[in-house]
């Protein structure tokens, strides 16, 4: 008898880890588009990177409904273009990340990396949102909205 306790338990045990064990989602990969912020937007400032005159940036855009989504911004103030891809990891649990396309980035552009939008519960903080831009000849560069931002109660 304990043994089939013990065995029907096991099984209940097998089976929820059946339900619970979900497999990862692989990312998409998105192109860059333009970029233009407001209220909304909660970001870093601006990263300058020397060696190839880019400068970057991560955001969270958070609406009234507490939908969030992670977004690498890229600034190119150089007189060249210059190849990019890059990264946005956020929300990863809730399928908020994102590969940035591999793309020409004219000189004097600004374009953004948006992961996909995601719905926070209400009175709870976002995780942080990393981005990573890939410059062609370039070593990685990163930048995170550290600690998240709360979303509205």
């Amino acid at each position: 008898m304990a043994r089939k306790k013990r065995l029907a338990t096991a099984a209940i045990a097998a089976c929820a880890v059946l339900v619970v064990a979900q497999p990862a989602q692989a990312s998409d990969t998105v192109n860059w588009k333009p970029v233009k912020t407001n209220a909304n937007w909660h970001c870093t400032n601006y990263l300058y990177h020397p060696t190839s005159g880019l400068n970057l940036k991560t955001c969270i855009v958070l609406n009234r409904n507490n939908d969030a989504q992670g977004v690498l911004v890229a600034q190119n103030p150089t007189s060249s273009a210059k190849t990019i891809s890059g990264r946005v990891v956020f929300e990863s649990q809730r399928g908020g990340d994102v590969w940035c396309a591999t793309s020409n980035f004219a000189a004097g552009a600004t374009a953004g990396c948006f992961a996909p939008t995601v719905h926070i519960p209400a009175c709870k903080s976002t995780t942080d949102a990393k981005g990573t831009l890939n410059i062609a000849g370039y070593d990685l560069v990163y930048t995170a909205v550290r600690n998240g931002i709360s979303t509205f109660c």
